[in-house]
C-alpha cells in the first residue's frame, strides 16, 4: 500500500517554530508560556488602518529589540514609510537600525522634506534593548535603553505629512526581491503615542509596559502569544489588529527568554522546531531517517497499525508523508535508510493474550524506495535456532536499532526468547547482520546483553557498526560493541550497584556488610534495575566518548549495594568515559580494565565491589575512568541525556533535570569531558526522546522531543544560522 500526502506549509497552520533557548548559569528556570516573533527568515506585521498622530501633534515610536547577529544592512523596525520616495504616498516616519550600530529616526513633513537623525549606539547581540524616537513639533530625539543619544532642533520643520500607509513592523521587502533585507532578531512591545515622551517617561519604559488608558497611547503590540497565530492584538484599547505575512506566520513565532529577563547573561542556544504533533498520529515508534539533505521520520500509528515515513523539505517549507504498509497486529521495531534513500524497517507481530500452543510471531524485514515503492520483503526465522523471538515488547526503551553501512544492515534487537533449559523465557538482545540487497541474514552475532534495557547503534568512520547496550545481567552494565558482517567485539565500560534480596532464599546468609538502618539484606539477588540511562556515543579520532547518567551515592560510590532499593533518593548524575578504539585488547568481565580507558593517570582511582547472584555466587566489579559532569544532591537526577556533536569538535549535552530547580539543562564539553560551557538552565521544558539517535544533516543537528505539556512529537534542530 502506498499513500502519499504532500503539504505546503503556507496553506495550513504553520508547523515550523523557532525556539531560541537563552539561559543563565543560575539553576533557576524561567519557563515562558508565550511565543515571541523572530524576523530573521523574512516577513512583517502589517496594521492596515493604524491610529496615527495628527500631523501637527507630537510623536513617539518605541519598541524592544534583540539582535541575534550583526546587522549587514540597515533595517526598519517600525515604519509608516514607502519603499520609494517618489511614491504618491511616501509615508511619515520610521525607527530603525543601521549596519554601523546606529539608531535612527526618520521623519517626512507636509512639504515632502525628509530628515534623518542617527546617533552612534552600542548594543549587545543576544540581549534585549529598548529603542525610541520622539518628535515634539520642534525637536527630534532618539533614545536607547532610556538614555538620550542625539537631538536635532527643527523649529520650522512641522507639521508631519498625512499618510494612509499601513504601520509595518519588521523590514519590508518586495515580493520577488533577490536580496531581501532581514533582521536576524526579535521585535517586541511596539508602541505609538501622539505626544513626545520625556526622558523620565523613557526611563519608566524600561520597567513597565504601556497600558490601556495611558495618556496619548495610540497603539501597543506586545508581539507575544500563547500559541502561534496569524494576527496580533493591539492592547492599547484601539483594537487595530496586525496581520502577519505568510512567511512570518510560518517561521517567525519563537519561545525565548523573556524580555523582562534582559539583564541575565549566560550562554545561548538556538533551537528550531518543526511541529509534527498533527502529522505523527497515534502512539508508536518514531525513528530518524535521512536522504541527501532531507530529514525524515519513520513512524507507526499504533491505532491503525499503519507505518509511514514523513520527509521534511530541506527549506523547511513543506513536508510529505508516504504510507508504507499496514500491520494491524505488528510493532515497528527498528528502521533506517541508506544513501539512496531506500527505507528498511522491521515489524514484529504482537502475540495474542490467549496465545495458542505452537503459535509463532511473524517478523518481517522490508525494503522500500524513498518514494514508498516496495522493493523487497522477507519473513525472518524467529525459531529457537533462528533469531529466537518468542515475543517482542512495544516499550520504547526495549525497541531495536537498525543501521546501514556498505551494503550491510546491522541490527541490535531486544526480545523475549523461547523457553530455555531452565524452564524460563529470558529476555536479551542480539546483534544480527543482513544483506541490504535481498535482506537475507548474514550472521547472528549472539547476545549483546541479558535483560537489555536500552540500546544505541551508529556507524563508525570505517564503516563498522558501533553499539551500546544497557544490560542488567551477566555482566551488569553499559556494554560497548563493534561488529561487522560476521564478527563482533564487546566489552563492558561501566557497571553499577545491585539490589539484594530482603528475604532469605535457599538458606542464603545475611549480607552483613550492607545490612544497616533497620534493613536486612541476604546474599542473593535478582535485580532487573539498571540505575542508569544511556546518552550516546561520539567517535573521535582515536577514541569513543560515551555519556550516560547513573545513580551515585552522596559519598561518590556507584557500587554501594546498600543504596540499591526502591525509593532510594541518591542523585543520578551525568557521567562520561573515554574509551580507546581498540577496546577489544582489554579483558572481559565486570572488572573494568585500565586498558580500555584513554589517558588514565599513573595513580588510578578505581572503585571495586561486587554482588551475589541468584544462586549466591559472588561476582567482582570494578569501575574506572569515569568523569562526573554533574554533582547533584539527594533527590536530584539527570534523565534522558542527548549528545549533539558540534563542528568545532566539542559536544553539546542536553538533558532533563528533576528534583530541586527542575528544568531542561545543557552544557558543552570536550570529548575528554573537560567542561567548555558549564551547566545552564534552559527557559522552558522539553521531554527528550530516550531511544533514538540525533541526526546531523546539512549543517543542522536534529533531535526528536515533545513539548513536555502533553503535545505530540516535534523535530528540533540546532541550525547553522542560514
Amino acid at each position: 500500500m502506498q499513500v502519499i500526502c504532500t503539504v505546503a506549509l503556507m496553506l495550513m497552520r504553520p508547523p515550523l517554530i523557532w525556539l531560541a533557548l537563552l539561559a543563565t548559569l543560575t539553576p533557576a528556570c524561567h519557563a515562558q508560556d508565550d511565543h515571541s516573533l523572530y524576523f530573521g527568515r523574512g516577513g512583517t506585521v502589517s496594521v492596515e488602518h493604524p491610529a496615527l498622530p495628527a500631523p501637527d501633534a507630537g510623536l513617539t515610536v518605541a519598541c524592544w529589540f534583540r539582535s541575534s547577529a550583526r546587522l549587514r544592512k540597515p533595517v526598519r523596525l517600525i515604519s509608516c514609510w514607502a519603499q520609494r520616495a517618489k511614491d504618491p504616498d511616501p509615508g511619515r516616519f520610521f525607527l530603525g537600525l543601521t549596519s554601523t550600530n546606529r539608531l535612527g529616526l526618520g521623519l517626512r513633513n507636509a512639504a515632502g522634506k525628509e530628515v534623518l537623525l542617527t546617533s552612534a549606539a552600542t548594543w549587545r547581540d543576544g540581549r534585549w534593548h529598548h529603542a525610541a524616537g520622539t518628535w515634539d513639533g520642534t525637536a527630534m530625539v532618539v533614545y536607547l535603553d532610556g538614555k538620550e543619544l542625539a537631538r536635532k532642533e527643527l523649529a520650522e520643520f512641522g507639521p508631519l505629512r498625512e499618510s494612509a500607509l499601513p504601520l509595518v513592523l519588521g523590514p519590508y521587502n518586495a515580493a520577488k526581491v533577490r536580496n531581501p533585507v532581514l533582521f536576524e532578531g526579535y521585535i517586541a512591545d511596539v508602541a505609538l503615542w501622539n505626544r513626545a515622551l520625556s526622558a523620565e517617561d523613557m526611563a519608566g519604559s524600561l520597567i513597565s509596559e504601556p497600558g490601556e488608558g495611558e495618556p496619548g497611547l495610540l497603539a501597543y503590540y506586545p508581539l507575544r502569544a500563547q500559541a502561534p497565530r496569524d494576527l496580533v492584538e493591539d492592547e492599547s484599547g484601539a483594537g487595530n489588529q496586525g496581520r502577519l505575512s505568510p512567511e512570518l506566520a510560518r517561521v517567525g513565532w519563537a519561545r525565548t527568554r523573556a524580555r523582562k529577563d534582559r539583564n541575565e547573561d549566560g550562554p545561548g542556544l538556538d533551537f528550531f522546531c518543526f511541529d509534527l504533533s498533527d502529522v505523527l498520529t497515534g502512539d508508536g515508534r518514531r525513528i530518524f531517517v535521512s536522504h541527501q539533505d532531507r530529514a525524515g521520520v519513520l513512524w507507526q500509528d499504533r491505532r491503525s497499525g499503519e507505518i509511514s515515513v514523513t520527509w521534511i523539505d530541506s527549506s523547511l517549507r513543506s513536508y510529505r508523508t508516504i504510507g508504507l504498509s499496514v500491520a494491524e497486529d505488528a510493532v515497528l521495531a527498528a528502521g533506517t535508510t541508506d544513501e539512496k534513500g531506500n527505507i528498511y524497517y522491521l515489524a514484529i507481530q504482537e502475540a495474542p493474550r490467549s496465545r495458542p500452543a505452537g503459535f509463532e510471531v511473524v517478523a518481517t524485514l522490508s525494503k522500500v524506495a524513498a518514494d514508498g515503492k516496495a522493493l523487497v520483503e522477507r519473513e525472518l526465522d524467529v525459531s529457537k535456532s533462528g533469531l529466537n523471538i518468542f515475543s517482542f515488547s512495544s516499550r520504547v526503551l526495549s525497541s531495536g536499532n537498525l543501521r546501514h553501512s556498505k551494503g550491510i544492515l546491522g541490527l541490535i534487537l531486544p526480545r523475549t526468547m523461547h523457553r530455555s533449559s531452565d524452564g524460563l523465557r529470558h529476555q536479551g538482545a542480539i546483534a544480527v547482520t543482513f544483506s541490504a540487497k535481498d535482506l537475507s541474514r548474514l550472521s547472528n552475532l549472539g547476545q549483546t546483553s541479558g535483560h537489555s534495557k536500552a540500546n544505541f547503534l551508529t556507524v563508525s568512520a570505517k564503516g563498522s557498526f558501533l553499539g551500546l547496550d544497557l544490560g542488567d545481567n551477566y555482566p551488569r552494565g553499559v556494554h560497548l560493541h563493534e561488529f561487522t558482517r560476521g564478527e563482533r567485539h564487546s566489552r563492558l565500560v561501566f557497571t553499577f550497584k545491585t539490589a539484594h534480596s530482603t528475604r532469605p532464599r535457599n538458606g542464603s546468609p545475611v549480607y552483613d556488610e550492607i545490612s544497616q538502618g533497620g534493613k536486612t539484606f541476604y546474599k542473593n539477588s535478582n535485580d532487573n534495575s539498571v540505575y542508569t540511562e544511556l546518552g550516546g556515543l561520539v567517535e573521535n579520532r582515536s577514541s569513543y566518548t560515551i555519556v550516560f547518567s547513573t545513580d551515585q551515592s552522596l559519598d561518590g560510590r556507584v557500587l554501594d549495594n546498600s543504596r540499591a532499593f526502591r525509593g532510594c533518593q541518591d542523585p543520578r548524575n551525568l557521567a562520561l568515559v573515554q574509551v580507546v578504539k581498540n577496546f577489544q585488547r582489554a579483558r572481559r568481565g565486570s572488572e573494568i580494565s585500565d586498558a580500555i580507558m584513554v589517558d588514565l593517570p599513573r595513580k588510578v582511582q578505581a572503585e571495586t565491589g561486587g554482588y551475589y547472584d541468584f544462586g549466591g555466587r559472588w561476582h567482582k566489579q570494578r569501575v574506572v575512568g569515569v568523569t562526573w559532569l554533574t554533582r547533584y544532591e539527594s533527590g536530584e537526577a539527570a534523565h534522558a541525556p542527548q549528545l549533539l556533536p558540534r563542528d568545532d569538535g566539542t559536544i553539546l549535552l542536553v538533558w532533563e533535570k528533576t528534583g530541586q530547580d527542575a528544568s531542561l539543562r545543557a552544557m558543552v564539553i570536550e570529548p575528554d569531558g573537560e567542561v567548555v560551557t558549564p551547566e545552564f538552565s534552559l527557559p522552558f521544558f522539553l521531554s527528550l526522546n530516550r531511544q533514538d539517535r540525533v541526526l546531523s544533516l546539512g549543517g543542522r543537528t536534529h533531535l526528536l522531543a515533545s513539548d513536555g505539556q502533553g503535545g505530540g512529537t516535534h523535530l528540533y534542530f540546532l541550525g547553522d544560522g542560514k
